[in-house]
């Protein structure tokens, strides 16, 4: 699955050159570590195997080499509190199984939970809503990826919904990354995806960052997004902004300000919000931790301030892939 609207790269740190980035002093956050250590193995060992016999099964030659697997598993749960609004408890497993022995190009894809026709505020929220979305379970197709098309990337994916009946779908997802100058630089993405029980979808997005410090800890984006869903027959849109803050190697703020609107009935704001998020990462590079709180404006509550707040837990479960949900940094072309 494609984060399809514009979120800044997730990568490794760069050079700890910034007392920022140094690592902090003191022990973990969780108590019973080695409990939870040897769960994550456990789990992480078997995802792995089991995503790799499945990969040699598939398209392994006798005499080809083994390669790195970096199927993982996420785990996501969100309890959601609002004063106008009943406590929600939401949660997420997401399984994306990497198979590398495929043809040069096409890759396999297998993923839990699309997000494709959540809406568009939820997609930039980051918000789970399981409650509510009928789009969800697994996928499996094949994806063409990384194909330059003129100054653009794009990927595409065939395959089915797996569930009965089954449910073919497509997508295509567009990229380019140009330089402005004075420090900005503007990541534009055009995604369109087409599932038969549903109908085509498409999402436009244009994000435009510029860091605040050379090092790149301090970063500024401002965005616009627009989504349409054929079987709404909506549109729904999305500008935002938003500082990005790594003030120490286990800590992000962002600070979030935000409105959605939707075209139908009428065309009308739907949503403006205000929010900072503290993100932490709890034990090593796998579990993580997040409170948001927030206060939105709501049209179904006449714009009335409505406080609330948001914690998330994330755990991911692999052997060869590393995460840092902490950093952040400037696309490049």
């Amino acid at each position: 699955m494609w984060l399809a609207l514009p979120v800044v790269c997730l990568a490794n740190d760069p050079p700890e050159a910034d007392p920022r980035l140094l690592p902090e002093d003191g022990p973990e956050d969780i108590i019973f570590s080695g409990w939870l250590e040897e769960t994550q193995t456990s789990l992480s060992d078997t995802i792995i195997d089991m995503s790799s016999n499945i990969d040699h099964f598939l398209s392994l030659e006798e005499d080809e080499a083994p390669m790195v697997n970096e199927s993982y598993l996420r785990i996501r749960i969100q309890p959601n509190y609002s004063h106008r609004e009943y406590f929600e408890f939401d949660s997420s497993v997401s399984l994306r199984m990497d198979l590398p022995h495929t043809e040069k190009n096409w890759k396999l894809i297998f993923e839990t939970d699309p997000e494709d026709f959540e809406s568009l505020e939820d997609k930039e929220r980051g918000l789970v809503e399981t409650t509510r979305n009928g789009n969800r379970g697994a996928i499996g197709g094949v994806r063409l990826e990384s194909r330059q098309v003129g100054e653009w990337y794009a990927d595409f994916d065939l395959g089915l919904k797996l569930r009965l009946p089954l449910d073919p779908f497509t997508r295509a997802h567009f990229r380019r990354v140009d330089k402005l100058g004075e420090g900005w630089t503007a990541l534009l993405q055009q995604e369109f995806f087409y599932y038969h029980s549903r109908g085509p979808g498409s999402v436009t997005s244009a994000d435009f960052f510029y860091a605040v410090d050379p090092t790149e800890l301090t970063i500024l984006r401002a965005g616009t997004s627009a989504q349409f869903l054929d079987d709404d027959n909506n549109w729904q849109f999305v500008n935002l902004a938003e500082i990005y803050d790594r003030v120490s190697s286990r800590n992000l703020f962002t600070y979030t300000i935000g409105v959605s609107a939707n075209s139908r009935p009428d065309l009308a704001v739907e949503n403006a919000w205000l929010a900072f998020s503290w993100q932490r990462r709890l034990h090593k590079n796998w579990l993580y931790m997040k409170l948001t709180p927030t206060i939105n404006f709501q049209e179904e509550f006449d714009y009335k301030a409505n406080p609330g707040l948001l914690a998330e837990i994330e755990l991911y479960f692999s052997k060869n892939r590393q995460f840092n949900q902490l950093y952040r940094s400037i696309p490049r072309p």
